[in-house]
Formats: structure tokens, sequence, C-alpha cells
């Protein structure tokens, strides 16, 4: 049995379980509880074997560890068999289980809290520990904000037997169309797809000032797009970018944080937006189509900050262009990697022409994107990479799948105990019906809890918790889950905790914790982004088109002019007052006022005849 190695067994289970994502994607999708089951019950065996107890723990207690990572997959077997085979029976014993139904739950609770510390570290499972523990003892705690109390079979049935808890919507999303699109993704990285778009980006970018920068953003944009995980954007671009920014001029932590935040805005972008894409029309309602035309602008609008910085940064500190001999060719570029875009075209036409479901698309584009992929030399994948796709999209989906279970776990708390209403209730009462602060409020909860979590998980306790604040004080629902979104994923780049900030920073050689700051204070502007669509429901392409048209360009000229009053440098070194002015005049654009937004508009005017008019003018030309 020596040729049965954990490693081979790792891939086997990974390429089973792409097999079985993309045949319930395409051809036949199971029942929700018997797809969310199998999907989850490999997640935990992939867990459990690639992160084994006795590699943690190493020489202390080996044989104690050696046991527990024998029969945690069989256990993990054990539950999934059972619940795929009674969940007629279980779901007909509803409020009276019996023994084995909640020795099954408590113990399949057990191994998802085991695995998220596995996978996710020991802040999210200590979250999930807190939530468990208010379900138990809130009763003990006062009536402000405990709760009448629940039985130990009361918990844990929510928890596992039912989909209110782990088997909730997050998994749901994660057992259909998360998973086929990460596979997507995985396969797109074998055929040279991401060293392709970064390159796209080298070769349209190169030519001007900041040309590298600006490359490193189009390319982890391109790249994020499609993965809709920082981390990954930083491990597959920045490798190429970070070097070439360095070699253009920036110091290496201004690289790492420009790199960070070109990576983080790609969970901002449709169509993947780090699996919330797939979650939100599952909570708010409406398609997955509603979600891409809502957030493609607020998306925008982030990657104009970013470019607003690297071109005044250019600027100011008359950085050199790429020389023309490093650049990639367009030309060739187009010819080896062009029919890449092919799936991405077949995604969005089937989307939003041909109106089928997500899940469906994600299936018809892994299977566009191998066949594509065979047209070139350069793009085709030998059955080795063929493996390789198979095999990484599942380990890439682990981080996801234990980040939707172990929410649903939080989520099913919250619910049982009614907590995410009180919290509303909270917050609008402490806001006194100022929409303003209740919107400050909101910011800050989704920024604490983003902090330690990833985007997907902050998300779905922020759904829970804040988004129902904001749609009781008025704002449009979507624009509600996206405010939250949007600050949950910021809050991955906030200090101290910072995942993105920190890979950029071991790929740039330098200190993790001063590139996260840096990243913090480049990306302040982005953070007004919210409120302007929240004030502004038009840049979620909402309403006429024409006042669409106005209010869309509106916005990127005030977040332009909002990042350089923040620099305080366009083309030229502004003064203080003309800072302050600058200032005062982009936030007049944003409220629907329009008095102040033509204020803002001849303030906007007298900036470019400060900056470019007048110095040519006085300079003869």
């Amino acid at each position: 049995m020596k040729w049965l190695t954990t490693n081979k067994i790792v891939t086997v289970t990974a390429i089973t379980m792409s097999f079985y994502q993309i045949y319930t994607a395409g051809v036949q999708q199971l029942p929700a509880v018997q797809q969310r089951t199998i999907h989850l019950c490999f997640g935990l065996i992939l867990t459990f074997l690639l992160l084994p107890l006795k590699k943690t723990f190493k020489d202390r207690y080996s044989k104690i560890c050696s046991a527990a990572d024998y029969t945690f997959p069989f256990l993990c077997l054990f539950i999934g068999a059972y619940v795929l085979t009674q969940y007629e029976e279980i779901s007909l014993r509803q409020g009276s289980f019996n023994m084995i139904d909640c020795i099954v739950a408590t113990v399949g609770t057990i191994l998802v809290i085991e695995a998220t510390r596995r996978i996710m570290g020991l802040t999210m499972c200590v979250l999930v520990l807190l939530s468990l523990g208010y379900a138990f003892f809130g009763a003990y705690l006062p009536p402000m904000f405990g709760h009448s109390g629940y039985s130990f079979e009361r918990i844990v049935s929510q928890m596992f037997l039912g989909t209110e808890g782990i088997f909730g919507v997050a998994v749901g999303v994660s057992s259909t169309v998360i998973i086929i699109f990460l596979i997507f993704g995985s396969f797109l990285e074998q055929t040279g797809g991401s060293t392709a778009f970064t390159n796209l980006g080298f070769g349209l970018f190169g030519r001007f000032k900041g040309g590298a920068a600006k490359a490193a953003v189009l390319g982890s944009c391109l790249f994020g797009m499609m993965t809709g995980s920082q981390t990954a954007n930083v491990a597959a671009v920045g490798t190429l970018t970070i070097p070439l920014m360095i070699r253009s001029g920036y110091k290496p932590i201004m690289a790492g944080a420009l790199e960070a935040l070109a990576s983080t805005g790609g969970m901002l972008v449709p169509p993947v937006m780090g699996a919330a894409a797939f979650i939100i029309p599952e909570i708010v309602g409406g398609s997955y189509l509603d979600v891409m035309k809502a957030a493609v602008i607020p998306g925008l609008l982030y990657y104009t900050t970013v470019f607003t910085f690297i071109q005044v940064q250019a600027n100011k500190l008359e950085l050199r262009k790429v020389p023309k001999a490093e650049l990639p060719k367009l030309g060739v570029l187009v010819k080896e990697y062009g029919h890449l875009f092919f799936p991405i075209i077949v995604l969005l036409y089937l989307l939003i022409v041909a109106g089928v479901s997500t899940k469906l698309a994600g299936f018809w584009a892994v299977i566009s994107l191998f066949g594509v992929s065979m047209i070139s030399k350069s793009t085709r994948m030998p059955f080795k990479k063929v493996v390789l796709a198979l095999e990484n999209g599942p380990k890439v989906a682990l981080v996801v799948i234990m980040s939707c279970a172990s929410a649903g776990i939080i989520e099913g708390v919250i619910n049982l105990t009614g907590l995410g209403l009180r919290f509303s209730e909270l917050l609008v009462y402490v806001a006194g019906g100022n929409m303003f602060i209740l919107l400050l409020l909101t910011m800050l909860a989704s920024l604490v809890i983003g902090l330690p979590l990833p985007p997907v998980t902050a998300y779905l306790i922020l759904a829970i918790l804040a988004a129902p604040a904001l749609i009781k004080a008025g704002v449009d629902p979507m624009g509600a889950h996206l405010f939250v979104f949007y600050f949950g994923v910021l809050g991955n780049i906030t200090p101290p905790s910072a995942p993105c900030s920190f890979a950029a920073a071991g790929i740039a050689r330098t200190d993790p914790l001063k590139t996260t700051n840096l990243a913090f204070m480049i990306s302040a502007p982005t953070f007004i982004v919210p409120y302007l669509f929240v004030y502004s429901p038009e840049l979620m392409l909402k309403g006429s088109i024409l006042y669409i048209v106005f209010r869309v360009i509106t916005a990127f000229v005030a977040i332009s002019c909002i990042s350089m009053s923040f620099l305080g440098f366009a083309r030229l070194r502004f003064n203080a007052v003309e800072r302050i002015v600058v200032f005062i005049g982009s936030i007049s654009l944003i409220p629907q006022i329009l008095l102040l937004n033509v204020f803002g508009y001849m303030v906007v005017l007298g900036l470019v005849w400060r900056q470019l008019i007048y110095p040519r003018i006085a300079a003869g030309k």
C-alpha cells in the first residue's frame, strides 16, 4: 500500500470533487440538502488531509494526532452518508429529533469548527465558538442582550440538520455557483491567462508615467474579476508586477501597497466579487445580472481612486517610463492569448442575453475555456495541466467552503436568537433618524467585522446584522447590501490585520505593517464610494439614462478630485488653500443638489485652469 500516499488521496479526492461539481452545474443538480452535504464533505475531507494535526504539533502528542488525522476523514464520510440517506426522515422529524440525529449534528458542527480553525486560524474559530456560547448561555444575559434560552437539541439541530445553519444559503451558493467559477479560474491560470492579462496591462500602460503600477492595477483587476480572491491575486500577479514597479522607480513598500490595493479591487468588480455576487441575489432577491449592474460602477470608482493616485504620484516623483524593449507586444499577445476572452464573452452572453442560470453559465464557461485553450500552442493544456486545474480548483475553494460553513453557524445563531433584529434596531436607535450617522455606524461595524474575516464571511454576517437597519431607513436594498459588502472588503486592508498587504509585502521584501498602513492611507478616498451610491442610486444604473450618465460622470470627477486633494498634487503642487477648496468642491458634487453640483464643477474648472491651461499660457505655448 506504499503507493497510496496522502498526496495521491488528495489528488483523487480533489479531481473527483471537480467532476462532481462540473456535472451537477451543467448536467443534473441534486436536491439542495444532498448537493450541499456532498460539497461540504469533500471540503472537510480535503481540509483534514491537507492540514493534518501531526504537522501542527509535530513530535508532541504525535500518536494522538495521527489517530485523529485518520479518524476525521472517516467521520466526515459517515456523517455525509447519514445525512444523504436519512435526509427525508430527518425533515419529517423536525422538532423531535432522535439521539443519533443529535450526535451526528454535534459531531458535524465540531468537524466544521475544527476545519475552520485549520484553514482560517483561531480568529474565525473563536467567533464561531462565541456565537455558540451565546446560543447556549444567552438566557443568563440582561434582557436587552439575552434571549429566552434553547435546548441542546434545538441548537445543534439548527446548526446541522436544516437549511438555516451550516447548510444555509451560503453553502448552497458555494456548492452550486462559487465552486464552478473557482474551477474556471483554476483552468484559466493553467492556460496562462493570468500572465496574459498582466502582460496586456504592461502593453497598454507601460509607455506612460507610472505605467508599471497601472499595468499592475489592470492585470490584477482582470485576474481578480475571474478568481475573486485577494491573496490569490497577489500571489499570481504580484510576483510579476511588484518587481517591475520596483525597477521603474517605486520603493518596495509602495509597490507592495499598490499591488495589495489592486488585488483587493478585484473583489469589488463583477463577475465573481469574491462569491458575494452569487450570494446577494439569494438574500436580496432579483438576479445575478442585477448585482453585476449595480456593482460595476462602484468597482470602477475604486480603481479610479487607485489610478488617480498612481498618476499623481508619477507626476510628483517624475517616474520614468518602462523601456519599450521591456514591454510586451500587444499584437503578439492578442494573437497568442486573445481567444481566452471568448469564454468570458460566452459567460456574459448566457447571463445577459440567454438568461440562463449562473451555475449553467459557469459550466459552459469552463467547457468553452477548455475548448478554446486547444487553439494555440501557448495556451494548450497537456494532460498534467488539466489534472492540476481539476485539483487546484477545489483546493482554492476550501477557504470559501469553510467561510460559508462557519458563517452558517453564526447565521444560524443570529436567526435562532433574533440577535440580528435587535442589532439593527440598536443601530437605528443610536443614529436617531439621521441617515449619515446610520451609514457611519454601519461602516464602522462593517470594518470591525471585516477586519479578521474573509470578505464572504464578513458579508454574510453583516447582511443579517447591519443591512436591515439601512433598508429600514430607506436605503435601496441592493445599495444596503453592497454598502456592507464594500466595507467588509476594505476591512481586509485596514490595519492591523491585512492578509493581502502582508502577502504583497512578502513579495516586495518589505515591512508588512508599514505596507498595510501605506495601503490604508492610499485607499482613504475609496471610503467615500459607498456613500456615493447610497445617495445616488443612479450609480447602480437605476433611473433614467440621461441622469444616470450625468451622475456617473459626476461621481468619477468627484472621486478623482478628492484623491488629488488628499495628495495635494495634480500636475503641480497644491497650496493649503487650493487643497481645501478642491476637497470642498469635490464633496459638493456628491449630493443631488443642483446648486452644490454647479459650485463643484466651477471648482473643477478652476482646477483645470490652474493646473493645465494657465501654466501653458505662462510658458508662452
